[in-house]
């Protein structure tokens, strides 16, 4: 019983130290690098990019040239080709 009240407060704090380091290094690193790794990672595993996430890498990361989304890249319509003009 004490092994593994004392085995759950160690990983409990070995999380609760993971977090507040990936915290400080998302601070101490900027938006910017942490942007930059985020976009590689997509780009790596072809993940699937949302709008959202186009945004947060456009303007909150500040980003250049992020990857778009399947529906920005080729809009079908007047409506999708309006949508994906205001968002750029």
């Amino acid at each position: 019983m004490e092994l593994s009240l004392q085995l759950g407060f160690n990983v409990l704090l070995g999380i609760c130290v993971y977090l507040l380091g990936m915290a400080f290094a998302g601070s101490f690193l900027g938006r910017r690098w942490m942007g930059t790794v985020d976009v590689f990672l997509h780009r790596t595993f072809k993940l699937e990019v949302t709008i959202g996430k186009y945004l947060y890498w456009k303007h909150f990361c500040n980003i250049p040239n992020p990857p778009k989304p399947k529906n920005m890249q080729q809009p079908t319509g007047l409506a999708g080709m309006l949508f994906a003009r205001f968002l750029e």
